[in-house]
């Protein structure tokens, strides 16, 4: 926390506990089993209403209970504009309601004295201290900041013109931080709206689905594979099954990438044995087509998988790196393809059906040359892109303590 050599010699530090300054005010959850404490029309936020490292200006919420509900509960109503800080599990997201409401128990509310401390200037040295908050916080089960250490934390207080002054640059900064990560949010949408341009463009999966060259062959994926495997899970229950060296591979482990060498857990040989998951061949391609389905990625060395995902082995007619980009670029028909139960998933049978164009092996090469060029120049660009995110992420919090050590005014 701040200490008084950190601040202007005229900013005053204040405890949370002052009276003359906050009041706090503690959340609740009525009884769910009781109809008559819910859907009333009091709002009632939750964590998962706001985000971290930002204020959340929050006007409504996705349930609501009664007066019944209110009386029955610890939960207190929040007057408008106070300052909402979450103390459990997820500590340190901060809310300023634009709109009476209450909260569950993960929240602390302090209404602020308006004549001594304004509440976004409060909310912006939450936002500063939110890795100290985290440290006070007793680990039990979860992270929980109790109302003993919140009310004992210091909050430094200039003098309310500089209080005006510094929300105002901070909003500003803030602004501007949040526009910054919305484009590079839709810039990663345009990187991957051109590679799939470009294989449609490339490999004519558009043009080519009713009138394609002469020499390129429509294939059924089950006539143009060596083979179609599925994968399958051990009995969780037996460990002996897990912890070996073959890499098993589940949906996290194949995401954004475009070749596989390693896994977040391994088989052993009984494991693989004793279940319906296979061993899968160096080169394979592996589509994701159960939930999740359209993550494509190449067996960089020889894999097994769960059964959320067919594996195919190429034969001699297609080269791997043409089925992967192939594929990436049909996601949306494949989809199509799913069955909807409790999830959707591809059957074996459908996607051994699914036709693909396939041009001689020469044309396929200079294919796979010309989508790898594309793709090396949009990675490229990523990556400048997450070098700019680590910057962008620290920030914040620079610019937060810079305004709360007074050289903002």
């Amino acid at each position: 926390m701040m200490n008084k050599e950190s601040f202007p010699e005229h900013w005053n530090l204040i405890k949370l506990g002052n009276e003359d300054y906050f009041e706090r005010l503690g959340g609740g959850t009525p009884r769910r089993s009781n109809e008559d404490y819910w859907n009333g029309d009091i709002k009632w936020l939750t964590n998962n209403e706001a985000k971290g490292n930002i204020i959340n200006k929050v006007s409504d919420t996705s349930e609501y209970i009664t007066k019944k509900g209110l009386n029955n509960s610890s939960t207190k109503l929040i007057p408008k504009k106070s300052v909402i800080l979450s103390c459990t599990a997820s500590i340190g997201k901060v809310v300023i309601n634009q709109t009476e409401m209450a909260t569950n128990q993960q929240f602390n509310s302090f209404i602020c004295n308006k004549e001594k401390i304004i509440p976004e200037f409060l909310a912006y040295y939450f936002l500063t201290i939110k890795s100290e908050l985290e440290k006070l916080a007793g680990k039990t089960t979860f992270l929980h900041l109790t109302v003993k250490n919140l009310e004992k934390i210091e909050v430094p207080i200039p003098p309310m013109n500089e209080q005006k002054e510094i929300i105002a640059k901070l909003d500003e900064l803030f602004s501007n931080l949040e526009a910054m990560d919305k484009l590079q949010q839709r810039a990663d949408e345009i990187g991957e709206n051109i590679m799939n341009a470009a294989i449609d463009s490339v490999i004519g999966l558009t043009k080519y689905q009713d009138d394609h060259p002469k020499e390129w062959e429509k294939k059924k994926l089950n006539d143009i594979s060596k083979e179609i495997i599925t994968g399958g899970t051990p009995k969780r229950s037996n460990n002996k099954y897990f912890g070996g060296d073959i890499v098993w591979l589940r949906l996290a482990d194949v995401h954004d990438k475009k070749y596989v060498y390693e896994s977040e857990e391994y088989l052993t040989e009984e494991g693989l044995n004793k279940s319906s998951a296979k061993i899968i061949p160096e080169n394979s391609v592996i589509l994701s087509t159960r939930a999740t389905i359209g993550e494509v990625v190449i067996a960089g060395k020889t894999v097994t998988t769960n059964q959320g995902f067919k594996s195919f082995v190429c034969g001699e007619k297609l080269i791997p790196e043409y089925l992967y980009y192939y594929l990436i670029g049909s996601i949306e028909q494949i989809k199509r393809l799913g069955s909807q139960t409790t999830y959707p998933e591809v059957s074996k049978t459908a996607i051994s059906n699914f036709e693909i164009l396939v041009p001689s092996l020469n044309e396929q090469k200079k294919i796979i040359d010309e989508l790898n060029d594309l793709r090396n120049s949009i990675n490229m660009i990523k990556e400048q892109q997450e070098d700019r995110d680590v910057l962008l992420e620290k920030l914040p919090q620079s610019i937060l303590k810079k305004a709360f050590a007074g050289e903002l005014v």
